[in-house]
């Protein structure tokens, strides 16, 4: 028989008697001992110190649930390569692998001396603009006074249409390397570009040293953003005709499963994964509880398929003697020398499905709407009826 992790002194309190009856020989009792018909006198002292709790049985929707696997991953749009849009040599590197970025934030700092002549080429460029844009507001004019010549109106107008396309050309190059044209204009020209972050994330890995060369196909770093944090789970064949859009998922990590998070299928996939014979539904969680989610993190979903409730009591309630299931019931309650005394009696049920810590029980007796059970500490209730709990 398995030890009780319970003073002796709190042992020596428990009492099994029959509640409001005199206690019997022990003759009396071997002939009357049955499992469903024992009674247990608890005074209120009792109950906590063996943290004795009551409740009632809940509607939970256990018999709708499909059980599947899955693993945390981020969208295409949480994650990012980091690329130089010009060939050179990193001058600077300012962050960090594990640090934290916004979008926009400057990563490094990259040169190339043909940065200098593309800033050279928007300054001349800028110039002829100007000049294109005089020579058509003179022909203009002349044309206005009819003292121009048509021919000419056509060339300037021609010249300064292209100077504006190749000026607005080199503008938006400028623009794309985060070089500042207005600054390129005033004759503060720069010798290296920044490489700039493209989402607000996590910097994963830097692949660059200062004084690398890199062209536009090296990546330089990669970054994700693990607060957009979803979940793919592992729909098989004979589960997919139940699973929809808009179902709510419980969502357990496979290492730390005392963790349950929410979540809500927004996307399922028409086509089957390699051999696997499963499709992929994507599950965006609602609240991740302040906890770090890693891409990878392995998962078991719980997918709630439909709204039928079932009687359900915690996993602590019930107990297991020679192959049965069994709860106990508060029969009673009354109260001596200003003392409450709580009686309780077990009940055979029988389970059903068990998740999150909640098992579906159908009392083989019918029990009251109202009915109090033990929901916590039924098994040091067993313990006092000399039966040991199989299961413990």
């Amino acid at each position: 028989m398995r030890t009780i992790p319970i003073s002796i002194t709190v042992m020596s309190l428990l009492m099994l008697v029959g509640c409001g009856q005199k206690s019997q020989t022990k003759n009396d009792e071997a002939a009357e001992h049955t499992h469903v018909e024992e009674e247990i006198l608890l005074s209120e002292e009792q109950m906590k110190a063996v943290n004795i709790r009551t409740g009632q049985t809940e509607q939970r929707a256990l018999s709708s649930i499909v059980r599947v696997n899955g693993e945390l991953t981020l969208t295409p749009q949480t994650k990012a390569s980091v690329n130089s849009l010009m060939g050179g040599v990193i001058k600077q590197i300012l962050v960090y692998e594990g640090e934290y970025v916004k979008a926009g934030q400057t990563l490094a700092f990259l040169e190339n001396t043909e940065i200098v002549e593309l800033q050279k080429r928007y300054l001349t460029s800028s110039k002829e603009f100007l000049i294109a844009g005089q020579d058509l507001k003179r022909q203009q004019e002349l044309a206005s006074q009819g003292a121009g010549i048509e021919k000419n109106l056509q060339q300037a107008t021609s010249v300064y249409e292209i100077s504006k396309a190749e000026l607005a050309g080199l503008e938006k190059q400028l623009q794309q390397l985060s070089l500042n044209p207005g600054q390129v204009s005033s004759g503060n020209l720069v010798t290296t570009i920044p490489i700039k972050a493209p989402i607000s994330g996590t910097i994963d890995k830097i692949q660059i040293n200062i004084g690398s060369y890199v062209d536009i196909q090296n990546q330089l770093m990669s970054l994700s953003d693990n607060s957009q944090m979803h979940c793919d789970i592992h729909i098989f064949e004979k589960d997919i005709p139940v699973v929809e859009v808009g179902q709510e998922v419980d969502i357990v990590l496979t290492n730390q499963s005392d963790i349950s998070l929410k979540g809500v299928i927004y996307g399922i996939n028409s086509s089957f994964e390699n051999d696997a014979k499963a499709i992929i539904a994507h599950v965006s969680i609602k609240d991740k509880q302040g906890l770090k989610l890693f891409p990878g993190m392995y998962v078991t979903a719980l997918i709630n398929t439909g709204q039928q409730k079932t009687d359900a009591v915690p996993n602590d309630a019930i107990i297991n003697r020679e192959g049965k299931k069994y709860i106990f019931l508060l029969k009673d309650q009354t109260e001596k020398e200003g003392e409450k005394y709580f009686c309780f009696k077990s009940v055979e049920v029988v389970t059903g499905i068990s998740e999150l810590g909640y098992t579906q029980i159908k009392p083989l007796v019918p029990l009251d709407k109202d009915a109090e059970i033990v929901v916590s500490g039924a098994f040091y209730l067993s313990s006092m009826s000399g039966e040991d709990d199989d299961e413990h």
